[in-house]
């Protein structure tokens, strides 16, 4: 009689230990597809994060292009306007 429960006990823990073995290569297999899952979200966010920057920088470059600036340089502006120095006013008593 006691070889016979042995034998049951040793059975049920070797189905035991390869069904522990399963769940954990599931749990592994599941872990893995999260954090693909995971990784392609990110990425997803990223591409139209770096969409909608080229967009903002396309209209505020068509902005910036639709402004009409006349800038004429006829050689005549003062070259020493930076190193004028303003004279303080004279306070009298």
């Amino acid at each position: 009689m006691k070889k016979i429960i042995l034998v049951s006990v040793l059975a049920g823990t070797s189905a035991q230990a390869q069904l522990v073995t399963s769940n954990s290569a599931a749990l592994e297999g599941l872990k893995d597809a999260r954090k693909q899952l995971e990784v392609r979200t990110e990425n997803q966010i990223l591409e139209k994060l770096e969409a909608a920057r080229l967009e903002d920088e396309r209209n505020r470059r068509q902005k910036f292009e639709s402004l009409n600036f006349s800038v004429v340089n006829d050689g005549t502006q003062n070259q020493n306007t930076s190193t004028a120095v303003q004279q303080p006013a004279t306070v009298t008593y």
